[in-house]
């Protein structure tokens, strides 16, 4: 009986150790404040500024020096990153404006970090240039093309507004996404079609056109970094140095286009010539969430409710902090 009992006894022992270990492991899955041995979990997308950090490596030398190692997983779009925060299979990434509203009016709680420089003129409604379309009045019946919920569905209700029509004035047709918006532009099922860049380069180079509107003074058009809640409170010296590598990174894009074009070409299989377009009509760079940055983001909520896209309202303010501490000198300087 002794025997038995002790070997029970040994069996719980390892049982615990085994429990402690593995929650030890889970504590150290993510970047922290001080901690080391640890790993941050950041999601990006193809083609945008963290495809680039990640490209360059300037951050993953940075992080290794605190003994952090990055853990990088690509996302095909928005919407997935973002249900990766909310599932905890990353800590950190980026979407567009519009994917976090979305997020927010399905229930998830990713909290916005910073941002990217506006980019209005990445988004546009673009009609062939020999087109009897001239100005936004001449969309009235006229079938227009987007993806439901996207920056140009919001171009698009901005610049129907501003000349006092609205979407029942127009043939509103959905694409589910740049490829098939294409296709449809160009066999001409639609004879307007909302699309955004790197999409609007390659339809430039690639087709005669000529663009009604973009973005300028209608909609920022800005890609949003966000963190899962967890992550912003026990790690803001790890989102600090990821935004301080961020803005290193995104200035040397500025001052190399052609190479940034060169990286995004291989990520994205697609001719580096149109991604030179793209890159040459926006400025890179990391901004705080500032006062105007949630208030054009409560419109584009505000306007997608009013289209009952979504059955509540959202309350952006709700997923910022104000005055947070993981902002670093190159950021708030900027």
């Amino acid at each position: 009986m002794k025997a038995k009992s002790k070997w029970i006894l040994s069996c719980l022992l390892i049982l615990i150790v085994g429990i402690l270990a593995a929650c030890g492991s889970e504590d150290s899955s993510s970047g922290s404040n001080g901690e080391k041995g640890s790993t941050v979990k950041i999601g990006y997308q193809k083609g945008n500024t963290l495809n680039i950090l990640k490209a360059r490596g300037t951050l993953d030398k940075r992080l290794a020096e605190e003994n952090i190692t990055v853990e990088w997983s690509e996302f095909p779009i928005g919407t997935a990153l973002l249900e990766g925060l909310n599932t905890g299979a990353i800590d950190f990434g980026h979407a567009s404006d519009a994917n976090g509203v979305f997020s927010q009016a399905s229930g998830k709680t990713s909290v916005y970090v910073a941002s990217d420089t506006p980019y209005p003129k990445g988004v546009a409604l673009v009609v062939k240039e020999d087109s009897p379309i001239k100005t936004v009045q001449d969309f009235k019946g006229k079938k227009i093309g987007v993806t439901k919920g996207g920056n140009m569905h919001y171009l698009l209700v901005k610049a129907l507004e501003k000349e006092g029509l609205t979407v029942e004035d127009v043939n509103l047709i959905y694409y589910k996404d740049s490829a098939e918006g294409r296709v449809a532009f160009q066999s001409g099922e639609i004879d307007v079609i909302g699309t955004w860049d790197p999409f609007l380069a390659v339809l430039e180079s690639s087709t005669a056109t000529r663009t009604i509107v973009n973005g300028e003074n209608l909609t920022q058009n800005r890609t949003f970094y966000f963190a899962s809640e967890n992550f912003v409170n026990n790690h803001t010296d790890t989102i600090k140095i990821i935004l301080d590598e961020l803005q290193k990174s995104d200035q040397w894009a500025n001052d190399n286009t052609k190479e940034v074009a060169n990286i995004l070409s291989k990520e994205l299989k697609i001719d580096a010539k149109p991604l030179e377009i793209a890159n040459g009509r926006r400025d890179f760079g990391v901004l705080p969430i500032d006062e105007e940055a949630v208030k054009a983001q409560q419109d584009l909520a505000d306007t997608f409710f009013g289209l009952k896209l979504f059955p509540e309202k959202v309350d952006i303010k709700k997923v910022t902090e104000e005055n947070p501490n993981w902002y670093p000198e190159s950021v708030t300087s900027n």
